[in-house]
């Protein structure tokens, strides 16, 4: 049976560079020092299922996920697992499915905000067209469930696969849901910041929240380990997601991005810090922000505008300070874990 739906090369013979994730290699990963060791593991790991040459559906898989990005994501799952005592050959699966369905929403996001780049080179839809990245994205969420599949044959005992498969059901219908919400205040400079705040944690929050809660399920975790986990996950995920917000307004230019800075704007977005500025600005102000958010004017012009109205408002402070809030309830969640060595690395993940 084909492991994680799209792999490209189930039987072929395994190369004299790849990393070994066999359970008598699974290596110890303890420390923050080891952060390096594990991001290229995991992208050995990407490597090994699609490699370079692939055609066809492969060959959008390929593009979209090697050179692999920050894998925030698969990082959280195998921390996760680690901290209750799991096995990192058993939850590698169910790590590389949740890059699988947060690159395949990536694709779906560039399509709807018409965005041409991503990860600093041009988009899945431009190489490939539009239509072949909504399938290729499709096919990836399916791989997120493959996943649990495969972790089921390398021994992970069933009611924990099905503890974890209700899981990812209910964070990617939360998603969607979050993705939904932030479509409908296309526009809305009148929304509170707490409308944001809900849209950040149904979007960000739960699929940060779900790596951890299935890292913690899958590595044998009990439920409270599991739930201070999760509120981890979440709350750094709303952090993480205001701070992606506040990117094209802190100096940060494209090529740092990876990706256009002026999307929200161009597509009518309201962000966090935008919500703080009105809310704080006079009425010279609001006009003003009204106008570069929603008027279509030049985008430099706008963006100039609305970079030194959330400085003077004091809106780019706020919301940093906000961010900073999420990130101290997720170390917070951690302070009440059983000791572990995984707690460090965890720890440095709420940082900017």
């Amino acid at each position: 049976m084909t492991d994680l739906l799209p792999q490209a090369a189930v039987s072929r013979p395994r190369r004299t560079n790849e990393v070994n994730t066999s359970p008598s290699a699974s290596p110890t990963l303890s420390t923050s020092h080891d952060a390096p060791r594990l991001a290229a593991l995991l992208g050995a790991e990407f490597a090994r299922r699609w490699p370079d040459g692939t055609t066809g559906l492969d060959a959008v898989y390929y593009y979209a996920l090697i050179p692999s990005g920050k894998l925030l994501r698969p990082l959280l799952v195998v921390r996760s697992a680690l901290t209750v005592g799991g096995d990192l050959f058993r939850v590698l699966p169910a790590a590389v499915g949740i890059e699988c369905v947060h690159v395949g929403s990536l694709m779906h996001d560039d399509i709807i905000d018409q965005d041409s780049t991503r990860r600093g080179r041009p988009a899945v839809h431009t190489v490939f067209g539009h239509e072949q990245a909504i399938v290729a994205g499709n096919a990836l969420y399916f791989s997120w469930f493959a996943g649990l599949a495969e972790c089921s044959r390398r021994g992970i005992p069933s009611d924990r696969v099905a503890r974890a498969m209700a899981v990812q059901a209910d964070s990617g219908i939360g998603a969607c849901r979050g993705a939904f919400d932030e479509l409908t205040m296309t526009g809305d400079l009148n929304r509170p910041a707490e409308d944001y705040l809900v849209t950040a944690g149904r979007k960000t929050g739960v699929l940060l929240e779900a790596a951890c809660r299935v890292g913690a399920i899958l590595g044998g975790g009990d439920d409270s380990t599991v739930d201070l986990l999760g509120a981890f996950g979440y709350h750094l995920g709303i952090a993480f997601q205001i701070r992606d917000d506040l990117l094209p307004y802190n100096t940060a230019t494209a090529e740092v991005m990876g990706k256009p800075g002026d999307s929200d704007l161009r597509n009518h977005r309201p962000t966090l810090p935008v919500l703080l500025a009105y809310q704080r600005a006079n009425v010279a102000g609001r006009d003003a922000i009204r106008h570069a958010l929603l008027d279509d004017a030049d985008p430099h012009a706008a963006f100039g505008t609305m970079r030194a109205l959330l400085d003077t408002t004091g809106a780019l402070a706020a919301a940093h300070a906000m961010a900073d809030q999420f990130a101290q309830r997720a170390r917070k969640a951690l302070t009440e874990l059983p000791p572990s060595p995984q707690i460090e690395p965890l720890s440095e993940m709420t940082q900017p």
